[in-house]
């Protein structure tokens, strides 16, 4: 019997303490279940279907209420703002984990960045609907 555990058999860390303290790879690939297995936690999804990382999430089902559970677990185990407009415009799970282990070690990104201004600023229409 084999006893020995791969990397996706382990639950993902989600303390951002420690996963500051892993390489970029590891936090990378830990994010990735993270998210992974709280998409299919979301979508009632059966143990045996599984979420494509390399597949964007609204291509998986994820709508807007997915993603805004997803934005609060986010916050609430990683510690850190990633919006749900951002989430669903990720191009795949992989890109995302990525984002989220970037704003772990360095939660304000520089506002030149336009794929963190586009998290905080409204978008408008010079006042108009």
């Amino acid at each position: 019997m084999n006893t020995r555990s791969t990397a996706r058999d382990r639950a993902p860390c989600t303390d951002p303490e420690t996963l500051r303290a892993t390489d970029i790879d590891e936090r990378v690939e830990s994010i990735e279940r993270f998210l992974c297995q709280e998409v299919t936690r979301a979508l009632e999804l059966p143990s045996e279907h599984s979420v494509d990382p390399s597949k964007p999430l609204h291509t998986q089902g994820v709508g807007s209420i997915v993603a805004l559970r997803l934005e609060r677990r986010i916050r609430l185990l990683l510690r850190i703002d990633i919006g749900a407009v951002r989430i669903l415009r990720a191009s795949s799970v992989t890109e995302l984990a990525a984002l989220c282990a970037m704003r772990i070690v360095d939660p304000y990104p520089l506002r030149s960045d336009p794929e963190g201004v586009s998290d905080s600023v409204p978008w408008t229409d010079g006042g108009r609907l």
